[in-house]
């Protein structure tokens, strides 16, 4: 049975496709697209003093990058391939900063409620980048008073004006009902936490694909042979999408992101 895209069971077999957590195909994006801002503001508040938990880190690229900035970095995901990686990749460089744990912070694997490592009161900064929303009902606990939690949430593309000439079986078909779900979602578990939003930013982002190989990579993502269509059999339909609504930076392709931040009282 194929997996639900960005399912547990289908990260699971992503994890033996790929080395880590990445995008297998080129493309660019616009300006103010969510990814820089996300990094801008963690970046506002790393410091040399600063002990940072990044929650879901995938193969630890991030974590690994802000290490140098901070005083420590704790990083962790549930897929142990990718850990080890980053770890390993960690030695290579001479980073001694910087803790990789393999942990499932999940309520399933943790008796019933959300549980992230470290001791109470650990960190001065929490980040997550399009990872899981739990980690937030335990995040209280692990940071210290003046605490920054900053996420980036990835949300459903618009459906494209050409989605009716896709091949139906890489036709998009979900586009979310309420256009407040993330915020509607995070905010009962912040109020739950003791804590508030502080900040929020929302991201209309166009990526731009320039061929149809490119843009099968993406839609291809995270499947194994056989499950979708091959390229060849699409290509006719994709050419014709290319070749009608392509713009001179490629086919665009839009998503939406949000960004927040919430502080720990002191």
């Amino acid at each position: 049975m194929t997996p639900t895209p960005h399912s547990r069971p289908w990260y699971d077999r992503l994890a033996t496709m790929q080395a880590g957590y990445w995008y297998p195909w080129h493309a660019t994006m616009g300006k103010w697209n969510g990814e820089d801002e996300y990094l801008t503001l963690v970046d506002e508040h790393i410091g040399p003093d600063v002990e940072l938990l990044d929650v879901a880190c995938g193969h630890g690229a991030v974590a690994l990058e802000l290490a140098k900035r901070a005083h420590s970095v704790v990083a962790y995901d549930r897929i142990a391939s990718w850990i080890e990686g980053a770890q390993q990749t960690a030695r290579q460089q001479g980073v001694t900063n910087i803790t990789y744990l393999c942990h499932d912070s999940s309520s399933d694997a943790n008796g019933g409620s959300p549980r992230l490592p470290g001791d109470d009161q650990g960190y001065d900064l929490l980040i997550c980048r399009r990872g899981p929303w739990h980690w937030v009902e335990d995040a209280r606990r692990v940071a210290r008073p003046g605490a920054t939690l900053i996420m980036l949430v990835p949300d459903a593309r618009p459906l494209p004006v050409w989605n009716d000439q896709m091949p139906e079986a890489f036709r998009f078909t979900h586009v979310p009902d309420d256009p407040n779900w993330a915020r509607n979602s995070l905010e009962p578990r912040l109020i739950a936490s003791g804590l508030a939003l502080h900040s929020t930013w929302d991201f209309d982002v166009p990526e731009y694909f320039a061929t149809p190989e490119q843009f099968y990579a993406l839609l291809a993502w995270g499947y194994a042979p056989g499950e979708k269509p091959t390229y060849d059999e699409v290509a006719p339909a994709l050419e014709r999408i290319f070749a009608e609504h392509a713009g001179k930076d490629g086919l665009e392709l839009r998503h939406v992101r949000h960004l927040w931040k919430a502080v720990v009282p002191n």
